[in-house]
Order: structure tokens, then sequence, then C-alpha cells
């Protein structure tokens, strides 16, 4: 008796070699990392440039302009009708305006060419004063808006300086020895005795003891940080 006819196997159109697919597909990714890897690192530095080009791009005014007074320097000065204070403003990018106590000195004709403009020497006047302290209110804008403001404190002072001497007598050698004392109600600013200048720190009260030439004719001035002057001879 026969056995059981053997099935034939079927034809298999297109067979599938899985050993090469798997070879290829091996050999496509790695052709693919090298472009991840590029992909990975443009992403970490635009991470990293991203922030830096905006901040540089966005660069904007963070300087606020500056203001000075130039005279009078020490703060300090004699009462004058219309007295004239001068100062200037500078910024960076421009200076827009300039008010003084709420006026805005810009507005002037005189400064029409000035807005804008780095640096803007300005001045003003002040009338009426006495002695005392005086405050002025200088607030200055930029042209991005902002601004610096400057409270001004000028000491009018109309009182000379006293000098009283206590010692004048022969050195010999031809010297005269001098001693006194200086004072002010604000600050003996410079003291000098027969033409010599004397060494000392400007204060209200200033002692001094000095030889100088003995001459005929000699005198001692004392002056304060206002301009005020006093002068006396020495005999």
């Amino acid at each position: 008796m026969e056995g059981p006819t053997p099935r034939r196997a079927l034809p298999v159109r297109g067979a599938i070699d899985f050993g090469s697919m798997r070879a290829r597909s091996t050999l496509s990714a790695d052709r693919r990392r090298p472009w991840r890897r590029r992909a990975g690192l443009l992403a970490l530095l635009a991470t990293g440039l991203v922030p830096l080009l905006s901040a540089c791009m966005g660069r904007g005014d963070s300087t606020p302009p500056i203001v000075a007074i130039t005279d009078p320097k020490s703060g300090t000065t004699r009462t004058a009708d219309n007295l004239t204070i001068t100062g200037y403003a500078m910024d960076d990018f421009g200076v827009a305006s300039i008010d003084i106590n709420g006026t805005n000195v810009m507005a002037d004709p005189a400064y029409a060419t000035e807005r804008g403009k780095r640096l803007v020497r300005f001045r003003f006047t002040v009338g009426g004063l006495k002695d005392g302290e005086v405050t002025t209110h200088i607030d200055v804008a930029d042209v991005n808006g902002r601004t610096s403001k400057l409270d001004y404190h000028l000491t009018i002072d109309n009182t000379p300086p006293t000098v009283d001497l206590t010692k004048v007598e022969s050195a010999g050698n031809g010297q005269l020895h001098v001693e006194g004392e200086a004072k002010d109600n604000n600050r003996v600013a410079s003291i000098t005795v027969d033409g010599q200048p004397l060494a000392f720190t400007p204060g209200p009260d200033v002692p001094f003891s000095v030889d100088v030439p003995a001459q005929t004719g000699g005198e001692i001035v004392v002056e304060d940080s206002a301009g005020n002057k006093t002068s006396r001879p020495l005999r």
C-alpha cells in the first residue's frame, strides 16, 4: 500500500531575504545617525544662542543721563542780582529736556538745536537771594525717557570773615612773627600774610602762626569760600 503523496511546495514569488533586510536596515540607520547627531548639536547651539542674540538685538538704553553743576563750584557764593548758575547734562542717546524747578529750559529758543545732543550745556539765573541755603531742583530726561535728578544746594554768604592778630613781634634776622586766628560763618578758604599764602585745612576757625620778612605796609588778607575778603595791617 502506497503512502500519501507528499505535498509539493508552492512557489513563492518575491521571496524575502530577512538577513539581507536586516543588514540594509542597519546600514541605513548607521547612515542616519550622523545627521541625528548634527541635528542635536544644532539644537543645543540654538538653545544657547537664541537668548544671547535676543539680548544683543534688544539691547536698549540702560543708563540714565548725567547732570552736574560747574559754577559756582564750591556751592557757596556771595549774593548777586541775577546770579548765573551753569552746568551740563550728558547722555549716550541724547538729552531731551532739562527742567529747572519745573521749567524746561530747553523749551527756550536758544536751545532749539540742542535737543537730542549727547552733551548740552545750560545756565539759569536766580534772583532775590539772601544769606542762607537755597535748593534748586534739576530734572533731566533723555530721548528714551530715562531720567536723573539733582538737588543742587547753594549757600549764599554775604558775611566777610574776621581775623584777630594775637601776636606780632620781631623774630630777629629781619623776620616778623605773626600769630592769630581767622574765623568765618561758613569756611575760611585762604590766608595770606604779607603776600605769603599759608597752608591749612579750610574750616570755620583757623589759628595760624608764621614768620615773614619784616617790611613796611605789611598786611594779612583772609578770604572765605564765597569770595568775601577781610584785610588788615600787621602793625
